[in-house]
């Protein structure tokens, strides 16, 4: 699970739909690899990174698996 994406989700008010939308995935796609059931790409995790204030937060911390 990535506890610290799904906070910064969170923090910025962030639907789970528009980020999929964003990525142009399914909703439950998106929440399989919230949860770790499936692998992020990296260019999802860059264009997640970008979303959320505005690239200024590292991928190491956003992707941390708990």
């Amino acid at each position: 699970m990535f506890k610290n994406l799904l906070l910064e989700l969170l923090k910025n008010n962030m639907k789970i739909s528009d980020v999929a939308a964003s990525l142009n995935i399914t909703e439950q796609c998106l929440i399989l690899k919230l949860f770790g059931k499936k692998d992020f790409k990296i260019t999802e995790c860059l264009k997640i990174q970008s979303l959320i204030a505005d690239g200024s937060i590292c991928l190491d911390y956003l992707f941390k698996k708990f």
